[in-house]
């Protein structure tokens, strides 16, 4: 068997591979995905220090490219299980660890060198689609007014201005989605929220890779309501959505 790398192929044997898989988890658990990381170990070999310094030059270059394809093959050629497509994961393949050479004693660098590389790469869930929601709601007003006169002297004199006051209450709140904006919370006392003040505010989602590897995640969207009303407004804040 053989990897390869883009446009990069390992000699038959030349280099093995641990593979070790993470889930990805945004809140309340929800998985979001899956990291997937390649530790390769391999060692070069060539008829000549020069020859074999121009092999390493090949290597560096083909892994200095991110957001390539990579897997194993068999020697016909054909695809085994361990594939990774760069455009199928969360901004391509990720060389974390280029070309490095952790051996340095004995003959390295003769006809030989040893050298590892850590590849890393996310495949989101495509089933994950609201990835957090948060809501609270602040309550305020519906009791008595009063002031106090400041005479210039004596004690201040404390004055009911009004018997009752308008209840208030603001509802706030923010979600994510996975893949796309989630729609808003709905207001809780449609008949009693100040519409002039509603705000509703779209952030852009969070970039990664670039290329045709480039995807966009984390849809965040945030609202705002203002309610008044002359009667108590009872509610408690919106759930997670089914």
């Amino acid at each position: 068997m053989y990897l390869k790398y883009g446009d990069y192929q390992h000699a038959s044997g030349e280099v093995s591979v641990v593979i070790n898989k993470q889930g990805i988890f945004a809140d309340a658990a929800i998985l979001r995905g899956v990291r997937e990381r390649w530790d390769l170990q391999g060692r070069l070999q060539a008829e000549s220090p020069a020859a074999l310094t121009t092999a390493l030059e090949e290597l560096a270059a083909a892994y200095s490219i991110q957001g390539q394809d990579v897997g194993f093959y068999f020697d016909d050629g054909t695809p085994s299980t361990h594939q990774i497509t760069s455009a199928a994961t969360n901004g391509g393949v990720r060389v974390v660890v280029p070309p490095s050479f952790p051996q340095g004693k004995g003959a390295e660098y003769s006809t030989f060198r040893t050298y590892s590389i850590a590849l890393e790469a996310e495949v989101l869930d495509d089933d994950a689609s609201l990835i957090a929601w948060h809501e609270r709601l602040n309550f305020s007003g519906g009791g008595p007014q009063f002031a106090y006169l400041q005479p210039i002297n004596g004690l201040p004199i404390k004055q009911l201005l009004r018997q009752y006051t308008p209840y208030r209450a603001t509802q706030s709140g923010e979600a994510v989605g996975m893949h796309a904006y989630p729609v808003p919370a709905p207001p809780l006392w449609p008949a009693s929220e100040h519409v002039n003040l509603r705000e509703l505010h779209y952030e852009l989602p969070k970039r990664m890779g670039e290329g045709d590897s480039t995807t966009f995640t984390e849809f965040r969207v945030t609202w705002s309501y203002q309610f008044e009303s002359e009667s108590p407004l009872v509610g408690l804040p919106t759930s997670w959505p089914e």
